[in-house]
């Protein structure tokens, strides 16, 4: 009580125009607390704003890996199904088939191997053969290839050499043939 009795001697001491210019100080002091807790107040909501967009900006950018990454599982699936599906078993009796087919003789064929392929971290296996053809037209060669790798099945060319023979119309190949299957 001592302090409140203090206080008022002391303002019934002052002159009014002491009285006013404390009185506007008072309200300038308050006015300036005022502004300065609600700019701080503003620079926190700013942040939180700040960092809630963030989190919804990945959150999209989630949304969207994940669409991406169902887009991409679904046609891996479809692919390693139509491997299994249109698996060629054998290799030589596939190729002894479409050369009696399109009318080319095989000078021989000898196994590359077979285990998984290089390069490659799922179960995806290849078996290769080398082909040797003697001889053949070029229009015979290009439909036997041509039909080598319009199979349903993973069946490709992935080597070819050609020599023309000059003295005919006609040309000795060499050529890799791989399948691929799960």
């Amino acid at each position: 009580m001592a302090i409140a009795d203090d206080l008022k001697n002391y303002w019934e001491r002052l002159s009014s125009r002491d009285r006013n210019l404390l009185v506007l100080l008072s309200v300038c002091v308050g006015i300036f607390v005022v502004f300065v807790t609600v700019m701080q107040l503003n620079q926190a909501a700013d942040k939180r704003r700040g960092r809630i967009d963030s989190k919804l900006r990945d959150l999209r950018e989630v949304a969207q890996l994940t669409v991406g990454y169902r887009q991409a599982e679904t046609q891996r699936q479809e692919l390693e199904r139509k491997l299994k599906d249109h698996a060629v078993k054998n290799l030589f009796s596939y190729l002894e088939e479409l050369s009696k087919r399109d009318s080319v003789e095989i000078g021989g064929m000898s196994d590359k191997g077979q285990g998984p392929v290089e390069g490659s971290t799922s179960k995806l296996s290849q078996q290769s053969v080398e082909v040797t053809l003697t001889r053949v037209p070029l229009d015979k060669l290009t439909k036997f290839l041509n039909d080598i790798e319009t199979n349903p099945g993973m069946v490709r060319v992935t080597r070819l050499q050609l020599r023309p023979r000059e003295e005919d119309a006609v040309l000795d190949a060499w050529f890799t043939v791989s399948t691929y299957y799960m």
